[in-house]
């Protein structure tokens, strides 16, 4: 069995990927107007796949992640992750409409957990139970999309480019591997290496524009670092031994349909020896209805708030977060609305941020 301690870190985690994946829908939902081209040779097809913008109402996402390491007998096999469902925009003022699940395992641990959103309502599930966040939040939320959107009127935001990450500039050798098809559709397959100093530089793009609030429905805040930090950076440069990237662009219009990313990495110290890592990203049903309803039952976020804070403050002898571990899980809006604001404003620092626990008490 897990701690406790890891048992809330692995949940923390979970609703991470889950809001990172939701910010990926928000902007995938809100692209404008496509482009399209006739076929060429592989430096075209990933220019015209990547360049401009593609028009994407909805459909459905699927992201598989899957990590296997070898040397640390205390490592239980991979560490395994999907994150799949469809995805509706309701127009470039409104947060889009999507119903997000999480399925992932762990040191022998499975994780389940999910994220419906209606546009004007917002749901975290798990252990089968729906916990809505509340109105002041969303609104905030919609708020900040709707400023994002405006801002970048004039240049769509939603664009890779845009965010800080352009493939082209650190894809080698790009070759074209045939036609295949890709949810009902036929794609254009190409294969190409990873300059891994030039991806790390588009990394670093991407932080600094999380750091600073520049993705819609990820606020700003300092626990967002706005770089790699250079040490780790160039451990990574040495450890990376081969690094490939694959694309399946849609033959008529261009617009991207999968990819995939594949590291093998060699760390320079400790007990690992080897690390494979597989990245998947899939788009399917582009741009048809997608049904998208509440859940029919849901508890109040804060209920869940207070469970977590119970159990790290238990597990680190109750004083983890600043205060004891029967934080009440009764929690009001206001409450967790104070609590939220408190966190982003600590940032880094864990000493102010524990300190905000005690907004949940009564």
């Amino acid at each position: 069995m897990l701690s406790t301690h890891r048992f809330v870190q692995h949940r923390a985690r979970a609703i991470v990927a889950l809001l990172a994946l939701a910010a990926a829908a928000v902007a995938l939902a809100a692209c404008g107007r496509s482009s399209s081209g006739g076929s060429g040779d592989a430096q075209s097809l990933l220019r015209q796949t990547f360049s401009g913008v593609h028009q994407i109402r909805s459909g459905k996402a699927n992201v598989q992640l899957r990590v296997a390491v070898t040397g640390d007998p205390s490592l239980q096999g991979p560490i395994e992750a999907t994150i799949a469902g469809p995805f509706q925009s309701v127009g470039s003022d409104r947060l889009p409409k999507f119903e997000l699940a999480l399925d992932a395992s762990a040191q022998g641990q499975d994780i389940k957990a999910g994220l419906t959103s209606t546009s004007d309502q917002l749901f975290v599930s798990f252990g089968g139970t729906a916990y809505a966040v509340p109105a002041q939040l969303v609104q905030r939320l919609e708020q900040s999309f709707a400023r994002s959107q405006q801002q970048g009127s004039a240049q769509p935001k939603t664009s890779l480019k845009a965010l800080g990450i352009d493939p082209l500039g650190w894809l080698q050798d790009a070759t074209v591997v045939g036609t295949e098809s890709v949810g009902g559709v036929q794609t254009d397959h190409i294969s190409a290496k990873v300059n891994v100093g030039a991806l790390l530089d588009d990394v670093d793009a991407l932080l600094a524009r999380i750091s600073s609030g520049g993705i819609p429905g990820i606020p700003a805040g300092g626990r967002v670092p706005s770089r790699l930090p250079a040490s780790a950076r160039s451990e990574i440069e040495q450890a990376v031994k081969s690094a490939t990237f694959d694309v399946w662009s849609g033959k008529s219009d261009h617009t991207l349909r999968k990819l995939t990313l594949a590291l093998d990495v060699a760390p320079p110290r400790g007990k690992v020896r080897s690390v494979t890592l597989n990245l998947s990203v899939e788009l399917t049903d582009l741009n048809q209805p997608q049904t998208i309803t509440a859940p029919s039952s849901s508890r109040p976020l804060s209920e869940l708030l207070g469970q977590f804070s119970g159990l790290l403050g238990g597990a680190l002898g109750g004083s983890a977060l600043g205060g004891s571990s029967s934080s009440s899980g009764g929690a009001t809006s206001d409450q967790l609305n104070a609590y939220a604001k408190c966190v982003q404003r600590a940032g880094s620092n864990v000493t102010e941020a524990q300190k905000c626990a005690s907004l949940l008490q009564r």
